[in-house]
């Protein structure tokens, strides 16, 4: 066996000296080793070169190589093969790029589609205001009647107080959405559940609602502090909102660990929804389902937001008549 100070190095062997009298099953795990003792002998006995193909390799350290390697059959002058010549190139740099520039790919997929879905209802919202200032003003300048200008007058500020109300809500989503400097810090779940619950405090007591916390009081949790106290009071304040009519609301709270996420789970007893039929636009913008008249449909689509800024993700379960459950997935590392 030959090999050059570019192939020792790729093997992190630092002496030469070293590779002396070694084969593969000297320097590769048995697995490895006995995959590359096949391919060597297909190339001989086939005479037909193996180009390019992409391996990876396990170091001692747990950090995996990718390489492309090639093996081509060395043929005597007399037409039989005495060895062949294998070529690898680390492509593990490159490789790393790839993985993130698809998730890049994602990402902006993801984010465009969100625009888009957004320049919709921006458009749609604005043109319904829109068309109602002009509907309103028109009757006004017919009107001659003084007690129906002043109705018209009240109509007029109703509608403008409504615009403000709807900028400002877009004004919020578009500050989640386009924040580049997403400063999360180290809190302590149960201090902010406490902080919440103190402030929906007059809510909780006029449903008669309990609220149960089985976190511990030791976990912590990598958030922006604000975004956590907005998901959890709007979670918290459905709970209240969509409870059953003769039924006090149950609210409890645990947490679970899985893969880089703190889990924290909201449950309630409360009506509950049907996520075959709602279930993909549970999240999405303006969309409510109990037909509440203080219901507006932007809680769990803002808290969708918040999470996801987080580079985290929030899921539900639910059933008619039982209750639903919110999982918060928090980023623990990113």
């Amino acid at each position: 066996m030959l090999a050059n100070k570019s192939e020792l190095q790729f093997l992190g062997i630092e002496n030469e000296c070293d590779i002396i009298g070694k084969d593969d099953f000297d320097l590769y795990d048995r697995a490895t080793a006995q995959k590359f003792r096949e391919e060597d002998i297909e190339v001989m006995i086939s005479q037909i070169p193996m180009l390019n193909k992409e391996l990876t390799r396990t170091n001692p350290d747990g950090s995996v190589i990718t390489f492309l390697t090639s093996k081509i059959p060395l043929i005597g002058e007399n037409g039989e093969v005495t060895g062949l010549v294998g070529i690898s190139m680390d492509i593990s740099e490159q490789k790393q790029k790839q993985k993130e520039l698809k998730s890049l790919i994602s990402v902006t997929s993801s984010q465009n589609k969100k625009l888009i879905n957004f320049a919709h209802i921006v458009s749609h919202n604005l043109r319904s205001h829109s068309a109602n200032f002009a509907m309103l003003l028109d009757f006004l300048g017919n009107e001659e009647d003084e007690n129906e200008r002043t109705k018209i007058m009240e109509m007029l500020m109703d509608s403008s107080k409504h615009l403000m109300e709807t900028l400002h809500n877009l004004n919020d989503i578009v500050a989640i959405n386009t924040e580049s400097n997403i400063i999360k810090k180290e809190v302590n779940f149960n201090k902010k559940l406490n902080a919440v619950l103190k402030q929906v405090n007059n809510q909780l007591n006029k449903a008669k609602a309990t609220v149960i916390s089985e976190v511990s009081d030791d976990v912590y949790i990598n958030v922006v502090p604000d975004y956590l106290k907005n998901i959890l009071t709007n979670i918290i304040t459905n709970a209240l909102k969509y409870k059953k009519p003769d039924v006090d609301p149950i609210i409890k709270l645990s947490v679970n660990y899985v893969q880089n996420y703190t889990v924290i789970s909201i449950e309630d007893n409360g009506l509950g929804l049907d996520l075959k039929k709602y279930g993909t636009k549970l999240f999405g913008m303006y969309k409510t389902f109990h037909g509440n008249s203080d219901a507006k449909g932007l809680g769990l689509y803002i808290t969708k937001n918040q999470i996801e800024a987080m580079h985290g993700k929030i899921s539900a379960t639910s059933q008619v008549g039982v209750g639903s459950t919110f999982n918060l997935y928090f980023n623990d590392k990113n």
